[in-house]
């Protein structure tokens, strides 16, 4: 187990993410992600056996030198010289090629893992309950999945791999040192153990100002973000200066620390190129050189004993650089799994088959967000099956709440929701979600063309079923207008179009699956009076012979509606047609008088 480092515990207590990560368990993380691997098999064990075949050899080429100087030299051997010099330059060249091999293969096998990984973690989080992207951000989520799978994706890297490769390598250049003369070796391994800590120590401190650099960078990008976006704003107050002095301070101290990084790191790996590597050497030289002298050691010995005296270091920096980005890894992959781990919605496919021919119930029914903050209080009312039926009230009064438990968006906590008596709770989630059609305030349209944005690409419904509902919500008048007519391609969130035309067009959305309830959450708060009229007598058109659930502020969409219920404070305060609240309801006699309305004229209005 590996106690999380307090930069990690930061970032899992910054209120993003919830899932309550203690302590990283690699093996439990490899016992994981081992399916992910075996589902490429060749491209692992491939690599694998590449990084064995690499380890061993890299211990050769000082072996073959070593006998070339104590064998083929002094016997004058000038065809076994040949030999083990071809030999030797062969082992050279086969290495690079089996590392260029093995590169290629881990990198494969990490995309394809990472591929993997990111469809499953994107199929389960839109499998997740509505109340978790209340507490989580979606775009700060995906940018989290994307990141943590980028550093997942350095297991499987180069340096990761050779980290494994080294270790093997280490282990493989000890053994042969001691079977060349153990005593040797003995004193040589002695100052190993503290070279390695003096490596971490730096690696650490310089990671410390790595941190400061890359939160300096943040910073810095999110400056020159905000204030590109905000450059008219910066050029009418004539703010100019004063920018360019903000971001020219904030960039100098980026450079001031980057600068300091880099003496730092420069001044460390020379000093202990200098110091450690070139006093190993002669170490290795003072220990050796007597048993030369007494004929107890060859030539060639010393010529291994230095060669890997060189090498014996790589291993340990390696592994000293590479573990801060491994542990990194594998804390990324543990907060992967953790989202993985969630619990998504209940969907009980196998229960009743929903069926609406009566009406609709709320019991008694009370909600909360969160401990002891109840924000719907014993709701009760009924929808008989083709009504419409109007919410209104303030902000936060509980009507969009009551739509999202009718929704199945979250699980009521006391009371029930009935439809023909069977509980929705009972219903098959998706099957009863295909009876709703829902137009939203908030109108989302993904980029692609008209028709995938109406049908949502569902292949089930064809161009024609399209075009009737296009044409019902009189959508087709600005759409025979455009240059590709329904194959217009819509920008990100349909930016090349109008708010109402994005409305008509998610009224069609709600249309074209034919639903039973149809449910309209502020629908027309966004657009203008003129645009509103427009779309108000779409709403008649659609909503004929429809059960419909009317979200609202402004009151002129809703005084047509068989039934309004006021909300206050998570209650149903009052409830009735227009023309009766206005006789006795003093607090919709106010919402009336705040929104402009003459009593007169609602009264016509609702004839």
């Amino acid at each position: 187990m590996i106690i999380i480092d307090k930069w990690h515990k930061k970032c899992y207590n910054s209120g993003l993410m919830k899932e309550n990560i203690k302590k990283l368990n690699i093996l439990k993380s490899l016992k994981r992600l081992f399916p992910y691997m075996m589902g490429y098999k060749l491209l692992f064990i491939s690599g694998f056996l590449a990084m064995i075949f690499i380890s061993i050899a890299q211990l050769l080429d000082p072996l073959i030198l070593a006998h070339i100087i104590d064998v083929s030299v002094p016997n004058k051997d000038i065809a076994d010289m040949v030999r083990y010099g071809i030999f030797f330059v062969l082992v050279i060249m086969v290495t690079g090629v089996m590392s260029n091999f093995q590169t290629i293969l881990l990198a494969r096998l990490g995309v394809k893992i990472i591929i993997d990984l990111k469809r499953q973690v994107f199929e389960h989080i839109l499998k997740l309950p509505v109340s978790y992207f209340d507490e989580n951000p979606v775009g700060k989520l995906i940018a989290r999945v994307e990141s943590d799978c980028e550093k997942v994706k350095q297991l499987f890297s180069q340096f990761s791999i050779m980290v494994f490769g080294s270790i093997l390598f280490f282990i493989g250049m000890i053994a042969v040192l001691f079977w060349k003369n153990w005593q040797i070796t003995f004193f040589l391994i002695i100052p190993l153990p503290f070279v390695f800590v003096l490596i971490m120590f730096a690696i650490r401190y310089l990671a410390t100002y790595y941190r400061k650099i890359r939160h300096l960078y943040a910073e810095l990008s999110g400056l020159l973000a905000e204030y590109i976006q905000g450059t008219h704003i910066v050029q009418i107050f004539n703010k100019r200066k004063i920018v360019e002095n903000i971001i020219n301070k904030k960039s100098k101290e980026k450079k001031k620390q980057e600068t300091k990084a880099a003496f730092y790191e420069y001044s460390f790996w020379s000093i202990y190129s200098f110091l450690i590597e070139t006093m190993f050497i002669v170490l290795v030289i003072l220990l050796t050189t007597p048993k030369i002298f007494a004929g107890l050691m060859t030539l060639g010995t010393l010529i291994v004993f230095i060669q890997y005296g060189r090498r014996m270091f790589e291993p340990i920096i390696m592994i000293s650089e590479t573990f801060n980005m491994i542990q990194r890894a594998f804390v990324s992959l543990e907060r992967i799994f953790s989202i993985l781990d969630l619990e998504t919605e209940k969907n009980n496919e196998k229960g009743i088959v929903p069926i609406f021919n009566k009406s609709i119930r709320f019991d008694n029914v009370w909600f909360k967000y969160k401990k002891d903050e109840w924000v719907l209080k014993d709701i009760n009312f009924e929808i008989k099956k083709g009504e419409k039926i109007a919410f209104v009230g303030a902000s936060g009064s509980g009507k969009t709440t009551t739509v999202s438990l009718l929704e199945r968006f979250y699980a009521v906590d006391k009371g029930s929701i009935t439809v023909d008596s069977n509980n929705i709770n009972d219903f098959p989630l998706q099957q009863w979600r295909k009876m709703i059609g829902l137009v939203l305030q908030d109108i989302y349209l993904f980029p692609g063309n008209i028709i995938e944005n109406v049908r949502i690409y569902n292949n089930d419904i064809n161009k024609e079923q399209v075009e009737k509902a296009l044409k019902a919500v009189e959508a087709d008048n600005f759409i025979s207008k455009k240059k590709h007519g329904i194959d217009m391609e819509l920008n990100e969130r349909g930016q090349n179009i109008s708010v109402g035309e994005k409305q008509l067009l998610s009224f069609a959305r709600a249309l074209v699956i034919s639903p039973e309830i149809v449910i309209m959450d502020e629908a027309t708060s966004s657009v203008d009076a003129q645009t509103e009229k427009k779309i108000q007598k779409v709403m008649d058109k659609i909503l004929k012979n429809k059960t419909a659930i009317i979200v609202a502020h402004r009151l002129s969409s809703v005084v047509n509606a068989d039934k309004i219920l006021l909300f206050s404070n998570g209650k149903i305060i009052a409830r009735g047609k227009h023309s009766e609240l206005m006789k006795t309801s003093k607090e919709y006699q106010k919402l009336v008088e705040l929104q402009f309305l003459s009593v007169k004229g609602d009264s016509n209005a609702s004839h």
